[in-house]
């Protein structure tokens, strides 16, 4: 009876270690969905940011004092030349010149892309938590 007893507990042991095991692996995936949807809601911000400013710039005339980004936080005084034209870089240093209206739509694509990246990731989210819930129980 001894035997039988400890076999049980054995295998149940066991099944408690796999669960465990199955929780820690499913928390690595969920933190790694986590820092998928905080890239996704930044990039997103970013180009709202970016469709925000190239509006404003169409409403500004030739000639108008700007301040122009170099890098991060730092700006050089500069006058308008041409508000009509962006030039945008589109991979491997290349950099072509688009209208306004085009920049703002090819940037309302790739929002809409990234958009939809994160419905597809929330959803893969809600599963992991869901099969997490499953195990605790």
């Amino acid at each position: 009876m001894l035997v039988k007893m400890t076999e049980k507990n054995d295998s149940k042991e066991e099944e408690k270690q796999q669960k465990y095991l199955q929780l820690q692996m499913l928390d690595q995936q969920i933190k790694q969905v986590q820092q998928y949807l905080q890239t996704f809601d930044q990039q997103l911000v970013e180009i709202r940011n970016v469709i925000s400013s190239l509006k404003e710039l169409s409403k500004l005339k030739k000639g108008d004092q700007i301040l122009a980004p170099l890098a991060s936080g730092i700006f050089v005084k500069a006058k308008l030349e041409n508000n009509n034209e962006v030039r945008v870089n589109v991979g491997t240093n290349i950099v072509v010149t688009k209208n306004i209206e085009d920049a703002v739509k090819m940037l309302q694509e790739q929002e809409a892309e990234i958009t939809q990246y994160r419905s597809d990731t929330l959803v893969k989210f809600d599963e992991l938590i869901k099969q997490a819930e499953a195990l605790q129980s």
